[in-house]
């Protein structure tokens, strides 16, 4: 019986191991893209100013977050200037990301809805600049 136990236990660990592993490749950084991204999504669609507003205002806040951030592939570069220049390019590119989210608030509340898929497209644009600079291509 004791063995039993034991084996099911050790089965029952091995079963959320992978559960654990997966979650560790969850960063800071990775969670607040995840809900700019979120935000995004809402607001491209929103059609009410004020909802519209308000999720422009949480990817602002994801992107300030993301900013403090350090994107693994410039993480694992080697110290000097390189590694240097390539935080300040990352801060530069978010810090006009924030910008745009402001402008997308901004015309939410001046309730010019159309000017929203404007900025969209540019959002659209940046994020794909981005992610090519700072993400490694999956394989």
């Amino acid at each position: 019986m004791k063995k039993q136990l034991m084996l099911l236990g050790c089965a029952m660990g091995l079963l959320l191991f992978p559960a654990t592993a997966e979650s560790e490749k969850s960063t800071v950084l990775h969670d607040q893209m995840e809900a700019m991204n979120d935000a995004f999504k809402a607001f491209r669609r929103e059609t009410d100013p004020v909802k519209g507003a308000a999720q422009a205002r949480e990817a602002q806040v994801a992107t300030i977050k993301s900013a403090a951030e350090v994107p693994e592939l410039v993480k694992a570069m080697p110290e000097g200037p390189e590694k240097a220049k390539a935080q300040v390019e990352y801060r530069k590119m978010m810090a006009k990301l924030l910008v745009a989210l402001c402008e997308v608030e901004e015309a939410f509340l001046n309730g010019k809805v159309e000017d929203v898929a404007k900025i969209v497209d540019t959002l659209k644009e940046m994020k794909k600049a981005g992610h090519d600079k700072f993400m490694e291509e999956d394989e």
